[in-house]
């Protein structure tokens, strides 16, 4: 018996390492693909081949913004029906949703922001992939609280490098961060009331232990909420000093969170 469950805890770790690797696979494609928009499309040179190339990519970046929107929608519809009955959505389907609707969204992105999109989409990529890496590999409650206080410290990052001008990039990051914080709340709630579990097609997912601590989580993300507000409110200069308040959280919390695995 004590054979059987060491060998499903392997099966599953090894489940959990092998869905992290594929997630940091697909962010480094995207990363990729950022490095060749910088090179061919930001930083082209004045010779006439390759301000031909940066127009002809000004062009596919565009129209790929719609193909992967769309793509997206195609993708997730064929993974919703993969998903038998009451069964989950298949691992690898959403892996392609995601990638497919980063690049749309990216795409879109790059056409309206153009240099300040893809320095935006440089952090936020790798970010991407080591917070999957966290999930999967470390504690989950360690993930929600990263992810609150990462919206926050991308939000003040992003001020500070506009030396405090609440350009439309800005203020459209500080308001979709503010969505999705509040989600996060709203979903850390739910899991709260129903002991850690999420009902989806009618299957219940465990996502946190029962015995999880929510305070930090509730925590960061009104840390994360308060980092946005402050750097709207308060300028460069206050959003340079709190990226340090805010990295000195996650710290304490990387701490916390090692301390208790122990």
């Amino acid at each position: 018996m004590e054979n059987n469950k060491k060998a499903n805890r392997n099966k599953q770790e090894d489940i959990a390492l092998t869905r992290a690797l594929i997630w940091f696979g697909a962010a480094m494609v995207l990363e990729f693909l950022l490095l060749l928009v910088n090179k061919y499309y930001i930083n082209f040179t004045a010779d006439s081949a390759s301000i031909d190339l940066a127009l002809a990519l000004g062009t596919v970046i565009k129209v790929t913004t719609v193909l992967g929107l769309l793509g997206a929608a195609v993708c997730g519809f064929f993974g919703w029906t993969r998903a038998k009955g009451d069964g989950p959505f298949p691992f690898l389907w959403l892996v392609l949703t995601a990638t497919v609707l980063a690049v749309g969204i990216g795409s879109g992105l790059i056409a309206l922001f153009y240099r300040a999109a893809v320095e935006l989409l440089y952090v936020l990529v790798p970010a991407a992939a080591v917070l999957a890496l966290v999930y999967y590999l470390y504690q989950r409650e360690f993930f929600f609280s990263a992810c609150g206080t990462g919206v926050g410290l991308l939000g003040l990052w992003l001020v500070r490098k506009n030396n405090g001008n609440h350009d439309l990039l800005v203020t459209l990051y500080t308001v979709i961060g503010a969505v999705v914080l509040l989600a996060i709340l709203l979903l850390i709630l739910h899991l709260k009331k129903n002991q850690g579990a999420l009902t989806i097609n009618g299957k219940q997912l465990s996502i946190l232990s029962k015995n999880s601590n929510y305070l930090p989580i509730f925590l960061s993300c009104a840390i994360g909420l308060l980092a946005l507000a402050a750097g709207l409110l308060l300028g460069g200069t206050a959003a340079f000093y709190l990226l340090f308040v805010l990295l000195a959280w996650l710290f304490i919390l990387l701490v916390y969170y090692t301390v208790k695995m122990m």
